[in-house]
Order: C-alpha cells, then sequence, then structure tokens
C-alpha cells in the first residue's frame, strides 16, 4: 500500500495547506481599524476661495463667536458637531430651501425616510460648496482648484487680500495662511530654548494693495514636506501650531482641561519640526476632549525582541517614550497616565540602557519605578532577551545574553566541534557499502540511534533523492517503515519542535524585515488567539509523546533482557523544558490579568487560576525565577546534545544528506 506521504503531488501541496491555514486563521482574528469622524477646524483658503460663500465674514454664520466674550470655550470645543451647526443660520439665507423642505422636498426631490434634513453639514460643506456659476464653467467638488483658476478668471500668483475680521480667523484656522507667523513662531521656539517662552501671536491684517494679513498665499500646491521658498521646514511645520498654542501653548489662555506645555520641554521635544495634527490627528476636531491615543506606528516601526527583549504586544510606545507619565494596566494594555505638573510629555527622549525599563520592572513602587512590584503585570527584573537557544520553540533572537544560555551554548559548540573533528577523520562516512552491512547492525556511529534499526534503504528508481531526503528528514519515512508506534512516538516529540519553531521564525523574519505590517507583531503576541492555540496544542502534543515515550521504553525493558539503551536522562531534560514551559505560561497568564485572547493557550490558562491567590508583587518576584528554572533545564539539554542521543537531531539529518550527496541514498 502507497504512503499518503509518497504520492508527490500530495506533498507538493503540504505547504500550501498550511499557507493557507494561516491565513484563514490570520484573518478571523484580525482586528478592524477604527475610523475617525468628526468637522475639521481648519479652512483650506484656495477652496473657500473658489465656494459660495467666499464673500461672507466668518460671522455672518458663526454668529454665536461674534457675540461671545471670549473664543474658543472648553464647552464649545468638547460639543459634537452637529451641536455646534444650527440650519437656522442657513435658513437666513437659504429660505426657499426652508420652504421647499415644508412640502416634503429638497432640491426638487421627495424626501428620504431617515435622513435628517437639519443638519445640512452632513451633505453641504459650508466652507467648500461651489455656487451654481462656478459649476457651470467646470468646477467639481473634488477637482484640483489651484489649477483651475482660470476656469472663472486669468490665473494669478496670489489669492486676494481677504477682510481684516476674516484674516484674524484664518489666523489660526487657515491652512495655508500664517506662513510669516510660522517663520517667528519657529525663531520663538529656538529663543524658548534660551529662557525666552513661544508665545502664540495673532497679527493684526494687512490691507494694503496687493498684500495678504501673513505674506501672499501661493496659488501653487506646496508639495507635501517641503517648505515655501524663503521659508524653513519648521516654520512651515508650524503654521497649524498657533491654534493648538493658543490654549496648549506655554502662554496660552487659562483653558479649564487644558494641559499647558512647559516651554523647555517645548524648546527640546523630539517633534519640533512637525505640525501637530502630524500626531494628533483629531485635535482640530469635534468634539476635542474625545480623541484616540496617538498612533506612534503609522511613522515608527515596533523594536525587535533582540533591542527591548521581549515584543511587548500590550504595552504602548507612550509608556516606555513618554516623559511624565505613568504606566497603568487598562483593558489589557499598558498605557500611559499624564503625571500631574509640568506637561512633559513630548519629551520623548530615551535614557540608556535598561534604564526606562525600571519604570515597570522593579520590585517596589518609586519614584523611579511608578508601575513596579507588578502592577501592570511586569516581572519584577528587567529579563534577557530570548535566546538562539529558545528558537526551537519560540521566536527567539539571534543573541545570548543570560548566562545559563551562554554557557549551554559554548558546551553544545565545542561537544558538536569534536564530534566533526571526529567524523571527518573516519574514512567510510557515506562510504561503505550497503550491501556489506547486515540486516541488523546498528547505525548508532552515524545517526546517533542505538535501536539495532534496520539498514537503510535507497529510495525508488522513479523518486527524486532530494524529494526522498526531504520525506526521510522531514516526514520520518524511514522510521514509519521500521515501526508505526516508535513513528508516532518520535511524531508527537518531532512535530511539535517543527511547528513552533517555523512559527517562531516566521514571526522574527517578519519583525526583521516587514516591522511596518501588523502580522509578525500578532505572531509575536503571545495571547493572539492563533499564537495562543497553536503553542498550546503543539506543546500538549510534545508532552503526550514524551510520557507514550518513557512508558514504551518502560515496557520494552521488561519485556526482553537486551532490550534497547535509551537515554533516559535527555527524556526527563525535555520533560522538565516542557512542565517549565507550562507552569510558566500560567505564571504570565495569571501575572497579566488574564487578558484577552489567552482563553486560548486553555493549558496555560486553566495553571494560570491555580495562582490566583498570589498578589501582583509575589507573581512579579517568583515569575523572574521561574523564567530562570527554565532557561537552565533549556542550557542544560543543549549541552548535553552532543554527549547523548539526542545527537541524531543533527547527526541524522547530515548523515543522509553526506549519502544524498554522493547519490547512495
Amino acid at each position: 500500500m502507497k504512503l499518503w506521504f509518497t504520492t508527490r503531488h500530495t506533498a507538493a501541496s503540504l505547504p500550501m495547506l498550511l499557507v493557507a491555514f494561516l491565513l484563514v486563521l490570520a484573518v478571523c482574528w484580525l482586528r478592524p481599524a477604527a475610523a475617525h469622524a468628526g468637522s475639521s477646524w481648519l479652512i483650506d483658503e484656495m477652496r473657500f476661495h473658489a465656494s459660495a460663500h467666499s464673500a461672507l465674514s466668518c460671522t455672518d454664520c458663526h454668529t454665536d463667536i461674534a457675540e461671545a466674550a471670549e473664543h474658543p470655550t472648553a464647552k464649545g470645543l468638547n460639543q459634537p458637531g452637529s451641536t455646534a451647526f444650527s440650519a437656522e443660520g442657513c435658513y437666513n439665507c437659504h429660505s426657499e430651501v426652508e420652504a421647499e423642505l415644508a412640502k416634503g422636498k429638497h432640491a426638487g426631490k421627495n424626501l428620504v425616510k431617515g435622513q435628517d434634513y437639519a443638519q445640512c453639514i452632513t451633505c453641504h460643506n459650508p466652507h467648500y460648496v461651489l455656487g451654481a456659476e462656478s459649476r457651470a464653467k467646470g468646477l467639481r467638488k473634488g477637482g484640483n482648484i489651484a489649477q483651475s483658476c482660470n476656469v472663472c478668471h486669468e490665473m494669478k500668483k496670489a489669492l486676494p487680500v481677504p477682510a481684516a475680521d476674516v484674516a484674524a480667523c484664518l489666523t489660526c484656522h487657515g491652512l495655508q495662511t500664517g506662513v510669516a507667523q510660522a517663520a517667528s513662531g519657529a525663531a520663538a521656539v529656538s529663543d524658548a530654548g534660551k529662557g525666552a517662552a513661544p508665545q502664540a501671536q495673532i497679527p493684526q491684517a494687512q490691507t494694503s494693495q496687493g498684500q495678504s494679513p501673513q505674506g501672499q498665499i501661493s496659488q501653487a500646491q506646496t508639495p507635501k514636506g517641503q517648505a515655501p521658498q524663503g521659508q524653513s521646514q519648521q516654520a512651515l511645520a508650524l503654521q497649524p501650531r498657533a491654534l493648538c498654542m493658543t490654549c496648549h501653548g506655554p502662554e496660552g489662555r487659562d483653558m479649564p482641561g487644558a494641559a499647558r506645555m512647559d516651554a523647555q520641554a517645548l524648546a527640546a521635544m523630539t517633534h519640533k519640526n512637525m505640525d501637530c495634527l502630524s500626531c494628533h490627528k483629531d485635535a482640530a476636531r469635534y468634539p476635542h476632549n474625545r480623541q484616540e491615543r496617538v498612533p506612534c506606528l503609522t511613522c515608527h516601526t515596533r523594536h525587535t525582541e533582540s533591542v527591548i527583549h521581549d515584543a511587548h504586544s500590550r504595552v504602548s510606545c507612550e509608556s516606555c517614550h513618554l516623559q511624565g507619565v505613568t504606566p497603568e494596566l487598562k483593558n489589557g494594555m499598558v498605557v500611559a497616565r499624564v503625571d500631574a505638573g509640568p506637561f512633559m510629555v513630548h519629551d520623548m527622549r530615551l535614557p540608556s540602557g535598561t534604564a526606562s525599563c525600571v519604570r515597570c520592572h522593579s520590585p517596589a513602587i518609586s519614584a523611579a519605578s511608578p508601575a513596579g512590584a507588578g502592577s501592570v503585570g511586569a516581572a519584577d527584573a528587567v529579563l534577557p532577551a530570548k535566546s538562539v537557544l529558545c528558537m526551537g520553540c519560540h521566536a527567539g533572537a539571534f543573541t545570548v545574553q543570560d548566562t545559563p544560555s551562554r554557557l549551554g551554548f559554548s558546551i553544545f559548540v565545542l561537544g558538536f566541534v569534536a564530534l566533526m573533528l571526529f567524523w571527518f577523520s573516519t574514512t567510510n562516512l557515506g562510504k561503505g557499502s550497503l550491501a556489506a552491512t547486515s540486516d541488523t547492525q546498528s547505525t548508532a556511529d552515524g545517526t546517533g540511534q542505538t535501536h539495532g534499526c534496520p539498514r537503510p534503504e535507497h529510495h525508488g528508481k522513479g523518486e527524486n533523492r532530494w524529494l526522498a531526503l526531504l520525506y526521510d528528514v522531514l516526514l520520518q519515512r524511514r522510521l514509519f517503515r521500521e515501526s508505526r508506534t516508535r513513528w508516532a512516538i518520535h511524531a508527537l516529540i518531532f512535530f511539535p519542535f517543527v511547528i513552533r519553531f517555523s512559527w517562531g521564525m516566521l514571526a522574527l523574519f517578519g519583525s526583521h524585515q516587514a516591522a511596518a505590517t501588523e502580522w509578525p507583531w500578532l505572531m509575536l503576541d503571545k495571547d493572539w488567539a492563533p499564537t495562543a492555540f497553536i503553542y498550546d496544542v503543539s506543546g500538549l502534543a510534545l508532552l503526550a509523546g514524551l510520557v507514550w515515550a518513557a512508558l514504551f521504553w518502560r515496557r520494552e525493558k521488561l519485556a526482553a533482557a537486551n532490550a534497547p539503551r535509551h537515554d533516559w536522562p535527555a527524556l526527563w531534560l525535555l520533560l522538565a523544558i516542557t512542565v517549565t514551559g507550562f507552569v510558566l505560561e500560567g505564571m504570565r497568564i495569571a501575572l497579566t490579568g488574564m487578558p484577552d485572547g489567552s482563553e486560548w493557550a486553555f493549558a496555560g490558562y486553566a495553571l494560570a487560576s491555580l495562582f490566583g491567590f498570589m498578589s501582583p508583587a509575589e507573581l512579579a518576584r517568583v515569575y523572574g525565577w521561574g523564567w530562570y528554572a527554565h532557561a537552565i533545564v533549556t542550557a542544560a539539554t543543549v549541552a548535553y546534545m552532543p554527549f547523548s542521543q539526542l545527537r541524531h537531531i543533527v547527526a541524522t539529518p547530515v548523515f543522509l544528506l553526506v549519502q544524498t550527496l554522493r547519490g547512495k541514498h
């Protein structure tokens, strides 16, 4: 009977089936991105100039602002955009629309059920709506107004000078107005570093013929990231900042609830050459106090595990990078809470080494460690990154930072160097005649096995020798032919390592080569459902295989006086790695507060419930000891490998590869 994995087409389809399975898992658990909504406070002057309302004063519509004693107010900023608008203002000019609505029609069509016709701004942007004459000449709402000036008149180099009251509004609300002020603002920020605080200024409008309030507004669109001629990059970045500095600047207004930036922090802040709205994308929208967390990963990529020792998938960038904040655990995420006192959060310079890590990784809460003692689910010490020794089961790093791993890796390398010297000193490696070998002769010298296995056989005459090597190494075909039971035991031990190694290496590769995408970091997230499930199932399969091997070896020893010699120390070491790994996983889940997704690691989740009696501080302390216990057992196993039957993990593939290269496989 032909084995299922000896069919060439079936074998070729296995990688594709695995990739399809992983893609299905990823699609099922990927979280959709949140959408942004709201009304912008910033005006594109060029589009406004072409609109039907360009001749109006701002206060013709915004009558509440004209009548207010001060502008803006906290109440006005934080209201929904819909409440900031009233259709009555539109009806003052468009009375025919009000009359038509009373007849059940709008724009000559019957009213649509469920549509709120009192909210004109749902369909019409009052700042950019085109008049009938402009539309008749060919202007379109989504067109490039800067390239369409000659539709209405001859091409100009600058927009006409707005009225003084409009110019005053555009000082803060204009997207392109204020180049001259931005330059002075840049100088003010530079002076702030010398002790002078920058101030948000609203200059008086210039009404001279041919001059705009803040210099001419160029008709051509300035390419993104380039300053207009004669202006610095910093000046361009500061143009919209006058709007923000009115309330948030060091000398800004006393606005209830508005954080005011420290002058020195403003001068030294990391992103001082950038517009505030580059990061705070919803800041110039209603409601102002309902903004989402700043998405640092829009421009930046995460640190790799070799740099920060772990993926920190559920730790926000701000928790480590911002000054004047305290990390706190909220809805399974470690986020930053802004401290009272000087507003320092725009200073994002990290101290060298692990100085910033002690914010969370500390045995006690102190001024330097405001989130220590396990309060955010962190160990009480800065643990090393998972080393190259961990790659058999985890997404490790190509580093060896902890002492046990360094010792284990050194012994491993020295042991295999000695073995290789011995192997290459022999003359019959891969050269012996298969016919000269007895059917029951042990292949221990070549492969590290001592079972008295049958001699290796040639692959089929029509079978590709490289494909045969793949079957024999990856699918363990030779062992299957020898004993179905041995193959099943070995498969339960071998394939979990293959699956976990492949998953970890793919995640590691992605974190370095595709760091801007989401999938590597999801794969590195221990609480992402597919990762948690695959790791737990493979771990339980490994545990089952090791227990079955112990029982099988015991039965062999009792059944025959000359039973094969088995490597019990290797088995106990592998069992110790597996058991300590599960216990450590349970401790981690308990320490991090049973985060969403961790229930998919059902075995670790069940173990986590056993640690419920321990306080976060106790778990944080014990977790570090558990981590090192797991690392020591792993290092001991790796060090023992060259001197045990475990060397067949390296020796057997090498032996079969040599045979294949010499055409004897």
